[in-house]
């Protein structure tokens, strides 16, 4: 308690130490520029007196972030680079507002969701997705688009060496006919425990270009991943750990004691896009008349051109996507008693080395009725395009006890998607894809969605059906602690969403059908559940604003027709209570507050480093514990910065607090960050 005392006292004092700085700021003759509130995403009503002096240089709403695939037909889905203060504290991919996702206790290592979410892609899949958190895929890649030169350095550092940093520039030549840009990422930390450390790089780069009449577009984006992750298997003994006996974490008795997860993830994408017709001259700079005032009459001169309308001719479009996906698992200690619980168990194996390679070639030819003259604020009535993929896959495994296995595997997968704006508050969209693969084997997507707005109420119904093949892991798989050949069936899932919309509120409701769902056992073997799982998941988000008082309420409720196959919390919330200010006339805004996250208990899947994989355990529940954070961010000019006390309540609470089985959660510490965008 004392100690939690003393660490509340430093967060004051540096509050305290901004407030001086702020007024240092001001008396110095610098003064911040209050600027209109900035956007946020789908809900409104932040405290957002952006008193941001970045906006005598470079106005952020001209700075643009856009995806490589684009949801719409012909249409950039354009988000404005976020300046705004609440929030900034969730670094951490984990533990975000709205998602929460079960790992090891330490930032960087192996996750799997919490709430549920399905979204297998129908083409082929190895089936390792444990460290999706922290892999950049190509569809992770932000891409910027900004008038000026447009820096944002981001940091955050924390107990135990733990370091987050991220660097991105972008900037644009020729009237923005030329994009660049590039953004590096870093998790780094050592952990409370032996063997616990986690690194983990990102980069992307990215150049565009267009022609001067927007007839011609070529977008190249490069992604490269690197992540190595020490594995320790988890604590030897909870029992020391839940009952404090020892409190210096270096000392626990760790299962592995020599074991490591590398993982390279890198690829290239290339996407171009030409319109048939070519484009209208542009006269727009000419006026349509000069008008002559002489005495008594007034002559007009007609300057602007006249030119034959073009019929438009849609466009094509051509995606090149190349990657490639390694995955290394090493243990020079290839006896350990960790891995004798394992029914394959090699008794003669004294270390290893499982190797998983995956490369991937894909060519997306399409065609759609776009104009190079669309526009989302005035959408066409009808957009629709259709196409072709078609994918070549190598994959490979090898390890100590088996010789390099290799397969290839080519799938052609015909797709088209179509969208109708009935008017500027209604739209439709439908989209699906076929994948037939070369051992005569299929899978395919349907997807639908309906966008009302009515006044200032927003409605989404979306309606998808899923046919997938197996993850490979499932069926094929020969490394030195487990071999299996399955053949399963596709897995199949239907499923209808509803969100609702209202200024701070926003609820979501869906609801779904498994059918030969698939998992690993507590002998971390695959098997396939027969019978149809069925699921339901509702949320509320409701923002409360009193004055300079804040209250962001997130509650979510899941049920599952068999809670042994399926298994997820019932109840999840993440409360945040908070108080909000401008002071020294402009300077400085400041936030403090609290944050409370909870969730019921549940039997968490154990994870299987050998494997990358999560697996069903039923000696324990975890969960009915709270998570108690305190925070202060503040903005001084360009800068946003937050000290973040963690896990308050880790002192003066039973210690049960574990992320997974035998990975107990970090102790009570301080997290410092900081962001800082430069427009110049």
């Amino acid at each position: 308690m004392q100690h939690s005392i003393r660490i509340f006292l430093l967060l004051l004092s540096l509050t305290l130490s901004i407030s001086v700085l702020a007024q240092q700021k001001l008396t110095g003759g610098v003064r911040g520029t209050a600027a209109n509130s900035d956007s946020e995403g789908d809900l409104s009503g932040e405290n957002t007196k952006q008193n941001d002096s970045l906006l005598n240089v470079g106005n952020p709403k001209n700075v643009k972030i856009y995806s490589f695939y684009s949801k719409y037909i012909g249409y950039k889905q354009m988000a404005t680079v976020d300046t705004t203060l609440h929030n900034i504290e969730f670094y951490n991919p984990a533990k975000q507002t709205q998602t929460f996702s079960q790992d090891l206790g330490i930032i960087g290592s192996a996750s799997t969701p919490l709430i549920l979410q399905f979204d297998p892609q129908v083409t082929f899949d190895l089936g390792i997705h444990v460290f999706d958190l922290y892999i950049r895929h190509i569809q992770d890649v932000e891409i910027i688009e900004t008038p000026t030169p447009f820096t944002q350095l981001s940091y955050v550092m924390g107990a135990k060496k733990e370091n987050v940093l991220r660097v991105q520039h972008a900037q644009s030549f020729l009237d923005k006919q030329i994009k660049a840009g590039i953004d590096f990422k870093l998790f780094n930390a050592i952990g409370y425990y032996t063997r616990q450390k986690t690194d983990v790089k990102n980069f992307s780069a990215n150049l565009s270009y267009k022609t001067k009449d927007n007839r011609y577009s070529i977008e190249g984006v490069y992604f490269h991943n690197k992540l190595i992750l020490r594995e320790n298997g988890g604590i030897v003994y909870d029992s020391l750990y839940e009952q404090n006996i020892q409190q210096n974490r270096q000392l626990f008795s760790v299962q592995l004691a020599q074991a490591e997860n590398d993982v390279k993830y890198s690829g290239i994408g290339i996407q171009q896009n030409f319109y048939i017709a070519r484009a209208e001259p542009d006269y727009s700079a000419i006026p349509d008349t000069n008008v002559l005032d002489l005495e008594g009459y007034k002559v007009y001169h007609y300057k602007k051109p006249y030119f034959d309308p073009i019929t438009p001719l849609g466009r094509v479009s051509h995606t090149f996507l190349y990657s490639r996906e390694i995955y290394n698992y090493i243990d020079s200690d290839g006896s350990s008693a960790f891995y004798k619980g394992i029914p394959s168990f090699p008794m003669d194996l004294t270390e290893t080395s499982d190797s998983i390679s995956h490369q991937r070639i894909e060519n997306t030819f399409l065609y759609s009725n776009s104009n190079y003259k669309d526009n989302i604020e005035n959408p066409k009535f009808l957009k629709f395009s259709f196409g072709a993929g078609l994918i070549s896959n190598r994959y490979s495994q090898d390890s100590f006890k088996y010789a390099v296995r290799t397969s290839t595997l080519t799938e052609i997968a015909p797709q088209a998607k179509l969208q109708l704006f009935i008017t500027s508050r209604y739209s439709l969209m439908a989209s699906g894809v076929y994948s037939y693969r070369s051992d005569n084997t299929s899978a395919y997507a349907l997807n639908g969605n309906l966008n009302l707005q009515i006044g200032k109420n927003t409605i989404d119904l979306a309606v998808q059906s899923k046919s997938t093949q197996p993850y490979w892991i499932y069926e094929h798989y020969y490394g030195d602690y487990f071999q299996w050949e399955n053949s399963f069936k596709n897995q199949k899932f239907q499923e209808i969403s509803f969100l609702y919309s209202l200024k701070q509120t926003q609820i979501k409701a869906k609801t779904g059908l498994i059918h030969d769902y698939l998992f690993f056992d507590q002998n971390i073997s695959p098997q396939q559940y027969s019978s149809a799982l069925s699921y339901i998941n509702v949320s509320l988000f409701q923002k409360i604003r009193l004055g300079h008082f804040g209250l962001d309420l997130n509650l979510i409720y899941q049920g599952v027709s068999d809670n042994t196959i399926l298994r997820v919390p019932k109840f999840y919330s993440n409360t945040q209570v908070f108080y909000t200010n401008t002071l020294f006339k402009n300077v400085l805004d400041m936030e403090i507050g609290f944050n409370i996250r909870y969730f019921s208990n549940y039997y968490a899947n154990a994870y299987m480093p050998a494997l990358r994989t999560f697996y069903f355990q039923n000696e324990k529940e975890y969960g009915n514990y709270p998570y108690i954070d305190i925070y202060v961010n503040a903005k001084i000019k360009r800068a946003r910065i937050f000290f973040k006390y963690e896990q308050l309540n880790s002192g003066f609470m039973p210690q049960y607090y574990f992320a997974s089985p035998h990975y107990p959660n970090p102790d009570a510490n301080i997290k410092f960050g900081v962001i800082w965008q430069l427009f110049n």
